[in-house]
C-alpha cells in the first residue's frame, strides 16, 4: 500500500473515526469502537490510493483526512469495507450515518462505487445503488438514482456538474457531461454529448472538447 501509512498510523486513524462515532453516535466504547474499525482501515485506504493518484488536486503521496472530499471518500470506502464482511452491519451504518453528518453526503455502504471517482464538494448530494462507470466526476447536490424499478446506468468518464439529476430509466454514455441543473429522467445522453439546460429545455450536444482531464490524471477506459 503506498499510502504513506503503517500499522501505528492506521491505529490513529481508526482512533479518530472512533472518537466522531463516540461523539454522534455512542453505542458503547471508543476503544470498543476502534478495535471494531481497525481491521478494516487498511482496506480502505488500499482503495483510497488510485483515487489519490487519479484526481488532479489530490497528492499520490498519501491520504489527508483534513481534506474532506478525502474524507467523505475514505468514509464510504470504510462502511463499504465494513458491509461486505456482513459481520458488523451496525457499525456500517453508524459510518455511513457518520459521513451524512460531516459532510451531507448520502452514499450508503451498499452502492458499488467506480475504483475511480471524484465527490468534488459532494454537499447534498445522493448517490444511490445504480451502475457507474470509472472516473466519476460528481459536484454538490447531485442525485443519481431509480424511480420504482428503473435504475439508471452511468458510463465511463462522466461528469455530473451542481444540482443535476440522473434519474429513472435512463442511460448516460460514457465521456459525457451533464450540466448545472439539468434533469435526466427516463432519457439516453450518447456518448460524447453534453446535456446542458437551454431556456428550461434539455439541450444535447456533441462533446466539442475534453472536460474529464480537468479533474482526472489518466481518464483512459
Amino acid at each position: 500500500m503506498n499510502s504513506n501509512y503503517d500499522n501505528s498510523q492506521s491505529s490513529k486513524l481508526a482512533k479518530y473515526v472512533a472518537i466522531q462515532l463516540n461523539n454522534m453516535f455512542r453505542e458503547q466504547s471508543i476503544k470498543d469502537d476502534m478495535s471494531r474499525i481497525h481491521p478494516y482501515v487498511d482496506r480502505a485506504l488500499q482503495r483510497m490510493q488510485p483515487i489519490l493518484e487519479a484526481v488532479k488536486i489530490f497528492q499520490p503521496e498519501g491520504f489527508n483526512k483534513f481534506n474532506s472530499l478525502q474524507y467523505a471518500t475514505f468514509l464510504y470506502l470504510l462502511s463499504n469495507e465494513v458491509w461486505a464482511d456482513r459481520f458488523d452491519i451496525n457499525m456500517a451504518d453508524r459510518l455511513f450515518l457518520l459521513n451524512r453528518t460531516l459532510n451531507s453526503l448520502d452514499l450508503f455502504y451498499k452502492v458499488e462505487m467506480p475504483e475511480v471517482f471524484f465527490l468534488s464538494h459532494a454537499l447534498g448530494t445522493v448517490l444511490g445503488n445504480v451502475e457507474f462507470g470509472t472516473n466519476l466526476v460528481v459536484f454538490q447536490n447531485v442525485t443519481v438514482g431509480r424511480v420504482g424499478v428503473a435504475v439508471p446506468k452511468l458510463g465511463a468518464n462522466v461528469i455530473l456538474y451542481p444540482g443535476s439529476c440522473v434519474i429513472g430509466n435512463s442511460i448516460v454514455g460514457n465521456n459525457s457531461v451533464i450540466g448545472a441543473g439539468v434533469i435526466i429522467s427516463n432519457m439516453t445522453v450518447p456518448d460524447n454529448t453534453v446535456a446542458i439546460n437551454q431556456g428550461g429545455n434539455i439541450r444535447l450536444k456533441e462533446r466539442a472538447k475534453e472536460y474529464i482531464n480537468l479533474y482526472i490524471r489518466d481518464s483512459r477506459m
